[in-house]
């Protein structure tokens, strides 16, 4: 059970890091840079962690036998909003971000084509719909991802 707890605990540590990352990318390096591409670094970041960080909360879960998972990683995410989201102090408004983020993320990887045009970067899809991504919207990630974060550490720690 020890080795179990070790393990959530570094994939919350190892999530933190990608999120750290996306944070540097954000507040210093694209001031100074200027290159709007970093914008999709920060988002793919974002989305590791944010993957990373539910998954370990779905595993916790489960194993303290407050969720029973699926093989349906789409049903396991709805657990995740409908279960987990209150305990861990996400709000209605954390829970639409969070779903832009694994959305955008997506997007980004099946994505055929993204450019960067006035300070946003446009990404399109096969069928040319296109969503944008702003240095405004990704702090928003940001400050979401982050409350999770510290949530899932307070809650991991006291039963840890």
């Amino acid at each position: 059970m020890e080795n179990i707890h070790k393990k959530f605990i570094d994939d919350l540590i190892g999530a933190e890091k990608l999120w750290q990352s996306a944070d540097h990318f954000v507040y210093v390096t694209l001031p100074v840079v200027k290159d709007n591409k970093l914008m999709v670094r920060a988002l793919e970041n974002l989305h590791k962690a944010l993957v990373l960080i539910i998954t370990t909360i779905l595993k916790f879960e489960y194993l303290y036998k407050r969720i029973n998972l699926t093989s349906d990683t789409r049903k396991n995410l709805e657990l995740f909003f409908s279960k987990c989201s209150f305990r861990y102090s996400l709000g209605r408004e954390d829970i639409e971000i969070i779903k832009q983020i694994l959305y955008l993320g997506k997007k980004h990887k099946d994505s055929g084509f993204e450019f960067s045009k006035s300070g946003k970067i446009i990404i399109l899809d096969d069928s040319l719909k296109h969503e944008e991504l702003t240095v405004d919207k990704i702090k928003k990630f940001l400050d979401v991802e982050k409350k999770l974060l510290e949530n899932t550490n307070r809650i991991f720690r006291s039963l840890v």
